[in-house]
């Protein structure tokens, strides 16, 4: 007789919240963590802030970030003090 445990296990679809976080490839570690990750972006966005991170594509060196508000990208260098200058909208 078959379990109710090993009944849900046999769908074809992986449950990826059933997998311990270490077992997971990239792919599958991204897309279980798209709904927090999106509903926190949401959130940031209607208080009217930005998330900061670094993009190969568009920062030429290591002093460079993006900051991503709700409506727009900015280009950012940080100097050596620890202050942000603004370099062009993305």
């Amino acid at each position: 007789m078959r379990t109710q445990h090993q009944i849900m296990r046999s769908t074809s679809t992986k449950d990826l919240s059933l997998i311990s976080v270490f077992d997971l490839s990239d792919e599958e570690l991204t897309e279980r963590l798209r709904p927090a990750y999106d509903a926190m972006k949401q959130k940031k966005f209607e208080k009217g802030g930005y998330l900061t991170y670094y993009d190969p594509l568009v920062c030429p060196t290591g002093a460079h970030t993006v900051h991503e508000y709700a409506d727009r990208k900015e280009l950012m260098r940080v100097d050596n003090t620890g202050k942000e200058h603004f370099i062009k909208n993305l």
